[in-house]
């Protein structure tokens, strides 16, 4: 089992993942935040996944929480609205949802 503070296949805590992704931390090589080459590699990785996260999400809900087909149809990105509405911790959400109903995303952005 993976604590909500880690990512899968990420070395840095959630926080820092989120905050580097979202532009909040600037990258540095002298301390221990993480390069440029990695934000940029995080940033891929999220894009890469976009799809497949709002897929994820609209079908858990579906299932899971009596969302409506409607949600399900419609070209509502869930991944955007959680960043807006849960801007500190909206990763951790995803992967939990994600993760405990069994689904995968992409490892690494290609």
């Amino acid at each position: 089992m993976l604590p909500d503070f880690l990512v899968p296949f990420k070395h840095y805590q959630e926080t820092v993942v989120v905050d580097a992704v979202d532009d909040r931390i600037m990258p540095d090589s002298s301390d221990d935040r993480p390069s440029a080459q990695t934000v940029l590699r995080w940033k891929r990785w999220l894009f890469m996944n976009a799809n497949d996260i709002d897929g994820h999400l609209k079908s858990i809900g579906y299932r899971e929480l009596n969302f409506t087909e409607e949600l399900l149809r419609s070209d509502i990105s869930l991944l955007s609205e959680l960043r807006k509405r849960i801007p500190e911790g909206w990763l951790k959400e995803i992967l939990r949802f994600i993760y405990n109903s069994g689904a995968r995303l992409l490892a690494f952005g290609i």
